[in-house]
C-alpha cells in the first residue's frame, strides 16, 4: 500500500474531479441530474461561462453573507478579479467587514464599500441595488436555475472557498 502525503493526494483527487467531469462531459449528468445539457457553456476546468455587462454607477448591497458569496461565484465565473487581480471567491474579509452594508461596485476589477460610505460619499453618484437586480439586469438575465448550476460547481470544485466564510 501507498500513503501519499496529503498535499499529493488532495491534488490527486482534484485531478481525478476533474478527469471525471471531462468524461462525462457534463456536470449535471454527474450530479445525477437527468438534464442532458447544462445551461451555461464551461472553460477547460469545467467552470461555468458568464458574461457580465458592467453597470456604470451602480453599487450592489449583499445584506447577507449567502448572497455576498453567490454574487462572487457569479463574478469569477465571469471572470471578474478583485483591485489585486485575485479571484472574487478568493477573499472573505470584504463582507466580515461591513457585513450587512456591504456593497459591491459593478465595474471590471470591481472594488467593495460601506453602504453607508456609499450613500454618504458617494450621493447621487452610485444607484444602490440588490443581486436579484444586478442579475435581472444581465444579458442573458442570470436566473435561479443558471445560479443553482453555478453553485454546483463550486462546491464540488471550490468547496472551502473564502467567501463562503
Amino acid at each position: 500500500m501507498i500513503i501519499l502525503p496529503h498535499e499529493k493526494m488532495m491534488k490527486k483527487l482534484e485531478e481525478t474531479k476533474i478527469q471525471r467531469m471531462n468524461l462525462f462531459g457534463d456536470l449535471n449528468q454527474y450530479m445525477g441530474s437527468n438534464q442532458i445539457k447544462p445551461l451555461l457553456e464551461r472553460n477547460e476546468n469545467g467552470r461555468p461561462i458568464l458574461i457580465l455587462k458592467e453597470l456604470e454607477k451602480t453599487a450592489i448591497n449583499t445584506p447577507t453573507q449567502e448572497s455576498y458569496d453567490t454574487l462572487m461565484q457569479i463574478y469569477e465565473c465571469g471572470n471578474w478579479k478583485w483591485q489585486l487581480d485575485n479571484f472574487p471567491t478568493e477573499n472573505n474579509n470584504n463582507w466580515g467587514r461591513c457585513r450587512e452594508d456591504t456593497c459591491i461596485t459593478t465595474r471590471e476589477k470591481f472594488q467593495y464599500g460601506n453602504l453607508k460610505e456609499v450613500n454618504t460619499y458617494g450621493k447621487g453618484y452610485y444607484k444602490i441595488i440588490t443581486p436579484q437586480e444586478f442579475y435581472e439586469l444581465q444579458d442573458p438575465r442570470i436566473t435561479s436555475e443558471i445560479i443553482q448550476e453555478i453553485s454546483k460547481w463550486f462546491e464540488i470544485n471550490k468547496p472551502n472557498r473564502k467567501s463562503k466564510g
